[in-house]
């Protein structure tokens, strides 16, 4: 059976609404929820305050999903080819990973990858709007924005295939370990979606690990306010970094580079929301 892109799209939208309205009791408390909702003026304050670094990135957003195909063509054109250098600094990690994890791990790590990923990213930015200051929100979206922006800047300038990909690569090693497409084999419609927001070259470095790290920072960060949060961040940004490797789509080059990318983005985003 088919499934469209709306359906899909509805379907992972309906779940991460249905998650964050689980959390936000649980993490938040309802009666924080209550107190600011009934205050209409402070929410608008809050809603101008913020406004405008959700809109940088909005911008920044539109520029990376609206001109995708434009930016994979001119990293072709101008990038440089780092698939095979990629594997010959850590060879066969990732084919590692996927031996050692066994093969059921799909129905957990999929899942994750895709649904998890945006529970992770949405549900701070609604919390943090309870939070007693805007701070950690503006921080937050800043940092988001400056994730996207290297990455739109990485992957303009770097072609990178992911390990499913490497033997179609020239030059590629043909003793190379088979590193099996994992996500497209179980949940092969899923593929369909998220081919409508990336393309196979944009893997370094791996956004999904510099976004989940940067949420988990941010947990850490509001730990004293929000208690319950971080362990769950803990438990999502974990398990999508395991599920890029696992799944095939990103190198461990990849994730280490997003680890330094989250550090640095929420650094920077500390500094500009002081």
């Amino acid at each position: 059976m088919t499934v469209s892109f709306a359906t899909l799209a509805a379907l992972v939208g309906g779940t991460t609404t249905a998650a964050i309205a689980a959390l936000l009791p649980l993490c938040v408390g309802i009666d924080r929820v209550r107190a600011v909702l009934a205050d209409r003026d402070t929410l608008r304050e809050r809603a101008v305050e913020v406004a405008p670094l959700v809109g940088v990135l909005a911008a920044i957003l539109l520029v990376n999903k609206g001109l995708l195909r434009q930016i994979e063509a001119f990293s072709f054109e101008y990038g440089v080819r780092a698939t095979t250098a990629i594997y010959a600094v850590e060879g066969d990690l990732v084919a590692a990973v996927q031996d050692a994890i066994p093969a059921w791990g799909v129905y957990y790590f999929g899942p994750m990858y895709v649904v998890g990923y945006v529970v992770l990213l949405a549900f701070p930015v609604v919390a943090y709007a309870f939070a007693e200051t805007l701070r950690p929100l503006k921080r937050l979206v800043t940092a988001y924005a400056l994730n996207y922006a290297v990455g739109v800047a990485c992957y303009a300038s770097v072609v990178a295939y992911g390990p499913r990909s490497y033997h179609r690569v020239p030059g590629a090693d043909p003793d190379a370990a088979r590193v099996d497409a994992v996500l497209l084999d179980a949940f092969r419609e899923v593929t369909r979606l998220t081919a409508r927001v990336n393309v196979e070259t944009n893997v370094f470095p791996s956004l999904h690990t510099a976004l989940s790290v940067t949420v988990l920072l941010a947990a850490v960060s509001t730990h004293d306010e929000f208690p319950r949060w971080t362990p769950v961040a803990a438990l999502l940004a974990g398990s999508i970094v395991v599920a890029t490797m696992f799944l095939g789509i990103h190198w461990a080059i990849d994730v280490v580079a997003g680890v330094a990318l989250a550090g640095g983005s929420v650094a920077a985003a500390d500094r500009l929301v002081r």
